[in-house]
C-alpha cells in the first residue's frame, strides 16, 4: 500500500491516532483522515465528550463504531471542549463523505498544552510509511 494514495493537506496536522488537526489561534478542529477512515470503515455511530469537558492530549475522549472496528477516539491536545460537531455526530457517515470537513470537536489549548506528538504533512506521510512497512 501506497502512502501517495491518501491526501495529506499541508495546512493540517496529524496524530498517531489518524486524526487531522486544525489549529486556528488557541483552538483546534479534529476529525479522521481518509487512512483512518479507510482502516475503519463507514462510520455508524460517534460519541463525543460534552461542551466543557477537560480533555488530556493523547486520552481518550469518544468513541467510535465502524464496519471494520470499534473503539476510542483520542484528544489530540489538552484543553476543554468548546464545541461538538452536532450533526456529525447524528449522522457519522458523512465523515465517509468528506473527512476533512467533518470535524468531530473543538478544543481550546490549556496553558500548558504541547503539541509535539502531533506532525506536519511530512512528518506524518514518513510516519504511515514506516507503519505499512512494518504491517506488511
Amino acid at each position: 500500500m501506497s502512502v501517495s494514495k491518501w491526501s495529506f493537506p499541508e495546512d493540517l496536522l496529524f496524530d498517531t491516532h489518524y486524526q487531522w488537526i486544525k489549529a486556528a489561534g488557541n483552538k483546534v478542529l479534529f476529525g479522521l483522515t481518509p487512512y483512518g477512515l479507510e482502516i475503519t470503515g463507514d462510520v455508524l455511530y460517534l460519541s463525543l465528550p460534552p461542551v466543557g469537558a477537560e480533555v488530556a492530549a493523547g486520552g481518550a475522549c469518544g468513541s467510535l463504531e465502524a464496519g471494520k472496528w470499534v473503539g476510542r477516539v483520542y484528544a489530540p491536545v489538552s484543553g476543554r471542549v468548546t464545541r461538538i460537531n452536532e450533526t456529525v455526530q447524528a449522522s457519522p457517515a458523512l465523515i465517509g463523505h468528506s473527512p476533512f470537513n467533518s470535524w468531530f470537536a473543538e478544543i481550546e489549548l490549556s496553558q500548558n498544552a504541547a503539541s509535539s506528538e502531533l506532525m506536519d504533512a511530512a512528518g506524518v506521510r514518513a510516519w504511515l510509511t514506516e507503519e505499512l512497512k512494518n504491517d506488511a
